[in-house]
Parts: structure tokens; sequence; C-alpha cells
């Protein structure tokens, strides 16, 4: 028996993005028809684009993008009407994360805009897959995020500072120091990590060295293993936390 084919799930990006116009906009009737509809549906479809996201001919077209509205509206308590109640786990979860709020949330969609005009130009780096968890503000910000954190270039520019101040490389977090404990092999190995919010973070932006700081591959990945991602202070209150006790 065939499959039958439809449309992939909504991405939490292009979830934020509507959500964002619903706010904006929470009692309008979002007509499928209405110009501010129809630009939202295109703004949508260029994310998921950009995301490598293709489907049917109904693919995030203005109805579509009418009901995720009236999705969101169920979820409104400001509002009367019910809105369509069928819809995802992860549009509440977006509704209780942002909806108190919407300069937060504008600001985010802003950003996740003006990448997806950047990729739609230059294209987004498609990074290997890791175990990082996607941020709350989606795959394009996390793409943006982990590309500036490998960004040769850079990299090498924040070790060279790093070793002239300290005249070694090690984890700022915990001091390892991969030279010491693995001699010449863990010469110069050490990771980036981007310090600069996610939902701050625009394309065209140059990376500054004050931006990076030096982690182990353990505290790195501690920092990206789940969502919310953690501030450094998170990571070092973990840190002192455990060596206290």
């Amino acid at each position: 028996m065939t499959e039958k084919k439809r449309n992939p799930d909504w991405t939490r990006d292009e979830h934020l993005v509507a959500l964002d116009y619903y706010i904006d906009n929470r009692d309008d009737y979002f007509s499928p028809t209405s110009a501010g509809v129809e630009e939202l549906a295109a703004n949508i479809s260029r994310v998921a684009k950009v995301l490598g996201l293709t489907g049917l001919d109904t693919f995030r077209n203005p109805s579509g993008v009418s009901m995720k509205l009236l999705n969101f509206r169920s979820r409104d308590p400001q509002h009367d009407t019910k809105g369509l109640p069928q819809g995802n786990k992860l549009e509440q979860i977006l509704w209780d994360e942002f909806a108190e709020d919407p300069v937060a949330l504008k600001k985010m969609v802003e950003n996740i805009l003006n990448v997806t005009s950047a990729a739609m130009a230059n294209g987004v780096p498609v990074l290997p897959d890791d175990d990082a968890t996607e941020a709350s503000e989606g795959q394009l910000l996390t793409r943006l995020h982990r590309y500036r954190e490998r960004n040769a270039a850079i990299v090498k520019r924040k070790k060279a500072s790093f070793f002239r101040k300290h005249g070694h490389l090690c984890c700022e977090a915990r001091g390892f120091d991969f030279l010491k404990v693995y001699g010449e092999r863990g010469a110069g190995f050490i990771e980036c990590h981007h310090t600069k919010p996610v939902s701050e973070l625009n394309a065209g932006e140059t990376t500054k060295l004050a931006d990076l700081v030096l982690l182990c591959a353990n505290c790195h990945r501690m920092v990206h293993v789940a969502r919310p991602w953690w501030t450094l202070e998170e990571l070092f209150a973990s840190i002192n936390q455990d060596e206290e006790s």
C-alpha cells in the first residue's frame, strides 16, 4: 500500500515566525487572501526552503498558514474565540515560552528572517550532525551560532590571543590543558564557544574575539546538550557547585 504523501511538519523556526505575526495581529480574522497572511506565508516558505524542506502544492500556502495562526489563537487566553484546537505540542511549548515576551520574540524573528535572506543569496553553511540540541531560537540561528564557533580563521586568532596572554591553552571553565594531559598529541587542541545569545545573532555581523571563550569538549557539550542552552554563568555555577560538594 502506497503511503499518502504529506507536507513535512513545521519547524521551530517557522512556528516562531507565525507566532510573532499572531501576537502582532491577534484580533485579525487571518483570512488566507489577506495581504498580511500572504506575505507571512511567503516568509515562512523562504525559511522552510533554506532549511531544505519541500512539499506538495499546498506546502506552506496561505490557507495552511492561516490555520496555523488559528491554532495559536486556541492557545491564547486573552481571546474569546476558540480558534482551531487541533494543533501540536510545539505550539503550546512556544506559546508558553515566548507569548509573554513579544519584544524578545520579535528580535529573534527579525534575525531568523535576516539570516534567511542572507542564506537565499549566499547559502547557509551546512554543518556536520552532532549531538548539540537545537537552540530555543530554531535551526537557522543554531546553524549560524555553530558556524561561527567553527570558523577556522577566528578560532585560530582566538587561540593565538589566549596563548599570548596566558602562555598556554586551556578550558576557561575548568582549566583543563590538553597538552599537559596528552602531551604533544594535545598541543593546540581546544574548542571555541560563541557567547553571544543565539537570539541576538544576525547575518553579516563580524565575530569579535571577545565573543569567544575556550572550552574543553566536555564543557562545550554540556552547554549545548539540552534546551535552553546554558549561559557561561550557568556552566560556571554548575562546576563550582560540583567542586564544593
